[in-house]
């Protein structure tokens, strides 16, 4: 472990230095203050090793911490990774389910509407609409999604704004 690397987990390796050396009280690890050449002196000191050899102790120690340390992340990064690829896997159940009651929804509104007239065109136009936001969201997975969503965000920012505003404003009023 090199220096900053020592120096900037001080705080949070005191408590574990004071389980692997018993010797050393508080005040010698207010000295110490994040030195290292300064722990290796006083474990010199106190447990009368060669310097070569205190040395060696607190890089062992130090090994096994980082090593400890850096198991705990894999496993942390490994649970993150884990729930992460369950978050997608429901967002794209969701949007499929989405996309079907989409579908349906076209189905009634163009067995619903007028054969003739504006009404009729409205529909029509509403209808292959909604088909159209069915099929993409039934075909496309959620990183699609995400960075088509990503993609128009960045091309209009801000109507995208002013949509999320308006988003957001209507969950706040909506009744409980």
């Amino acid at each position: 472990m090199n220096e900053d690397v020592f120096a900037g987990q001080w705080k949070q390796m005191r408590g574990e230095l004071k389980t692997w050396w018993g010797r050393l009280a508080d005040d010698d690890f207010d000295k110490i203050g994040g030195q290292k050449d300064k722990l290796i002196g006083l474990v010199q000191e106190r447990y009368g090793y060669t310097r070569g050899d205190a040395e060696e102790e607190v890089e062992r120690r130090f090994k096994e911490y980082s090593s400890k340390m850096s198991g705990g992340m894999a496993r942390m990064a490994a649970k993150a990774q884990e729930l992460g690829a369950t978050a997608t896997s429901k967002a794209n159940e969701a949007a499929t389910a989405v996309g079907e009651k989409m579908g349906s929804l076209a189905g009634v509104i163009r067995e619903k509407a007028p054969r003739e007239g504006t009404i009729a065109t409205t529909a029509t136009t509403v209808a292959d609409g909604l088909e159209s936001a069915s099929s993409y969201l039934q075909e496309k997975k959620f990183e699609h999604l995400a960075k088509d969503l990503t993609g128009l965000v960045r091309s209009y920012p801000i109507p995208s704004l002013l949509v999320g505003f308006g988003l957001g404003y209507l969950l706040a009023r909506r009744p409980k």
